[in-house]
C-alpha cells in the first residue's frame, strides 16, 4: 500500500518556480574549533562553500557549554577545549561576518539558548557562577524484587551505564545492541518475565537488543552477580519506584546538557542580553537559536515552575509533579500522565513562545531588518518531550496531548526560517518502501512532516545529518536532493563532516549553479503568508460557548 505525498505547500511551490533554494551550512563550535580558529581557517572553509554554491553558514558561536567564541562583555570566552587552547585574540564571529561580505555569503550567528553547560567535560557558566539557576530533573527510582525474594535498586536514568557495581535498565528507545564485557550480565525482560540470562564473562563482547515488548537489566561487578544469582529464566519481577528530584549537573538521566530553566526570568533575561549584545555588535544576517527548549519532558520540576505554572493554570496543584505525571514501576512503560498533563505541556511551549517573541523585538530594535531561525528536530508529533511547539499558531492536528488551545503556542510565525532534522538514513518514500522499511522514517516524510506544520508561516530547510550516509555518496547525494525538493532547501549537519569525508564535490555537482535562498528575497515571506490567508478566505466564526 503506497501512501499519497502531502501537498508541496504554498512556500515550496513558489521557491521552485522562482528558482529559490535555501543551501544552509552549519559550523559547530568545538567539533570545528580547531579548523576555525584562525583567520586563514576561516576563509579557506568559505571559499570552499562558495565554490559549492552554499548561499547562507551559519556559525556557531555559543556552544553547549555556554561560553563564546564571539568578544563579549556578557558572557565568558572558550579558552580551552579537550587540551586545545583557543587564541585569545580571535573572534570567530567577526572573521565569519568578513569572509562572508567577500563572497556574498549569508551569515548567521548560532547560540544554544537555554544550556549553560556541558557535562562530559565539566566545563560552562553552570558550574562556574550559576549552579542555582540549574533546571530540575524529575527522574525515578526503581527497585527490582526477584522471586525470592532478593532486591537491588537501579541506577537512576535509563539507557546508561552501569557504572561499578550497579544494575542499569535499557528501554526501546536504545536501538542498539548494548554490548557486555567480562565484569558484566545481562538479563531480557518482556513485561514482567525474565527471558533471558547472560553471563559477560562468557560471551565477552556479545551484544543485546531491548526486546520490543520489554526492557533490559544490565549489571556490573556485585550487580553482575546479583542478576546472575537471583534471577532464572521464567522467573517474574516486581518493581517499586520512588520519584527523585535533581539538579541536572548531578542527573544521570540528562548525560550532556547542563540546561536552565526556560521559565526562570534570570535566566531568560540573560540570554536576552546575549540576543542584544549580538544584535548591536555585529552586522549580522540573522540569529540561530539551537536547544531553545527545555532539557526533556523531566525538566524543569522546580519550585520557581511550580509556582508559575499554578499561577498560569489558576488552582494549586496538590500533587506535583505526580499531577503532571508519574513513572510506571516496571522499566520501559510509558508515563502515566496525570490531570494536568495537556495543561503542563501547553504552559512550557507558551514560555518557549514568549521568550522568542522578546528575543525577536529585542533584536529587531538593535538591527532592523535581522533574521531569526531555529534548528529543531523535525519529529513534532513527538516534540512536545522538550516544551517546543515549532509549529504555525493554526497548526491544529489534534494529537491526544493537546489542549484545544495548544496550537496558540505555535512559534513559527515569529521567524524568518527554520531548520528540522531531517534524520534518517533513507532519502524517499520509494526507497523506504522498495527497502521494506517504515515510510514515516525517511527525509522525504520528515520533510513533508516539517513544511506541513510550519503551514508557510516561515521558511522551512530540511536538514541534513552528514554522518548518516558515511560511506554512501550516493546516498547522500539523493539525500540532498529529496530536501530541496520537499522543503525549501537544504541544511547540512555538519562542516566537519564535509571537510572529514572530502564531499565538496558531491555539493558542487548537487548545486551545480548558484541559488538566492528564499530568505534573502525581500517581501516573499510576507507576500506568501498574505496569499495564504487569501486563499482560506475570512476565519469561520468561533461557535457560541456554553451556557
Amino acid at each position: 500500500m503506497t501512501t499519497a505525498s502531502p501537498p508541496l505547500g504554498l512556500a515550496t511551490a513558489v521557491a521552485r518556480q522562482a528558482n529559490l533554494e535555501g543551501r544552509i551550512m552549519w559550523m559547530d563550535a568545538t567539533a570545528n574549533l580547531r579548523r576555525l580558529s584562525t583567520r586563514e581557517g576561516v576563509s579557506d572553509v568559505f571559499e570552499k562553500c562558495k565554490r559549492a554554491n552554499i548561499n547562507t553558514v551559519v556559525v556557531d558561536v555559543k556552544p553547549l557549554s555556554g561560553h563564546v567564541l564571539y568578544n563579549s562583555k556578557i558572557a565568558p570566552k572558550l579558552k580551552e577545549w579537550r587540551g586545545f587552547e583557543y587564541p585569545e585574540g580571535h573572534d570567530l564571529l567577526f572573521a565569519a561576518i568578513l569572509e562572508g561580505r567577500r563572497r556574498g555569503i549569508k551569515v548567521y550567528a548560532a547560540v544554544n539558548t537555554f544550556s549553560e553547560g556541558h557535562k562530559l567535560v565539566r566545563k560552562g557558566p553552570l558550574y562556574d557562577v550559576k549552579p542555582e539557576q540549574q533546571a530540575i530533573v524529575y527522574d525515578v527510582r526503581r527497585t527490582v524484587t526477584a522471586i525470592d525474594g532478593a532486591t537491588w535498586t537501579l541506577a537512576v536514568g535509563e539507557n546508561q551505564g552501569p557504572a561499578a557495581d550497579q544494575i542499569a535498565s535499557y528501554d526501546r528507545r536504545w536501538t542498539n545492541a548494548k554490548t557486555l564485557g567480562p565484569e558484566d550480565a545481562a538479563v531480557t525482560v518482556v513485561g514482567s518475565q525474565v527471558t533471558g540470562v547472560v553471563d559477560g564473562s562468557l560471551v565477552d563482547g556479545a551484544g543485546l537488543r531491548v526486546p520490543a515488548d520489554g526492557h533490559l537489566l544490565v549489571g556490573r561487578g556485585s550487580g553482575a552477580r546479583w542478576l546472575l544469582e537471583h534471577l532464572r529464566v521464567g522467573d517474574t519481577l516486581s518493581y517499586t519506584a520512588g520519584e527523585v528530584l535533581q539538579p541536572i549537573l548531578e542527573a544521570p538521566a540528562e548525560a550532556v546538557g547542563g540546561f536552565v530553566n526556560p521559565a526562570n526570568p534570570v535566566s531568560r533575561a540573560y540570554m536576552l542580553s546575549l540576543v542584544e549584545e549580538l544584535a548591536d555588535n555585529y552586522t549580522l544576517d540573522g540569529i540561530v537559536f539551537d536547544r531553545m527548549r527545555y532539557a526533556s519532558l523531566r525538566t524543569d520540576f522546580s519550585p520557581l515552575s511550580r509556582e508559575l505554572f499554578e499561577k498560569w493554570l489558576g488552582k494549586p496543584v496538590e500533587r506535583f509533579p505526580q499531577d503532571i505525571y508519574s513513572y510506571a514501576p516496571t522499566p520501559g512503560q510509558p508515563v502515566v500522565r496525570g490531570p494536568y498533563f495537556k495543561e503542563w505541556l501547553e504552559w512550557r511551549a507558551k514560555n518557549i513562545n514568549e521568550w522568542l517573541g522578546e528575543a525577536r523585538d529585542t533584536a529587531l530594535r538593535k538591527r532592523p531588518g535581522i533574521q531569526l531561525g531555529v534548528y529543531v528536530g523535525s519529529w513534532y508529533p513527538v516534540y512536545y518531550d522538550v516544551g517546543v511547539n515549532w509549529g504555525a499558531e493554526d497548526y491544529a492536528p489534534g494529537l491526544d496531548w493537546m489542549t484545544p488551545s495548544y496550537p496558540a503556542t505555535g512559534y513559527a510565525g515569529k521567524l524568518n526560517w527554520l531548520t528540522t532534522g531531517c534524520y534518517y538514513r533513507v532519502a524517499s518514500r520509494a526507497d523506504a518502501r522498495q527497502l521494506g522499511l517504515p515510510e514515516e522514517d525517511t527525509v522525504q516524510a520528515a520533510a513533508e512532516t516539517s513544511v506541513r506544520a510550519v503551514s508557510d508561516a516561515a521558511f522551512v530547510y530540511a536538514g541534513l545529518q552528514v554522518l548518516d550516509y558515511r560511506g554512501a555518496p550516493d546516498d547522500f547525494r539523493k539525500a540532498l536532493r529529496v530536501a530541496a525538493e520537499h522543503s525549501q532547501g537544504v541544511m547540512l549537519f555538519d562542516l566537519v563532516y564535509i571537510e572529514e569525508y572530502d564531499w565538496w564535490n558531491i555539493l558542487s555537482e548537487v548545486f551545480s549553479a548558484p541559488k538566492r535562498a528564499p530568505h534573502d528575497v525581500p517581501g516573499l515571506q510576507t507576500a506568501i503568508q498574505q496569499t495564504r490567508r487569501a486563499l482560506r478566505g475570512p476565519a469561520e466564526p468561533a461557535p457560541p460557548a456554553s451556557p
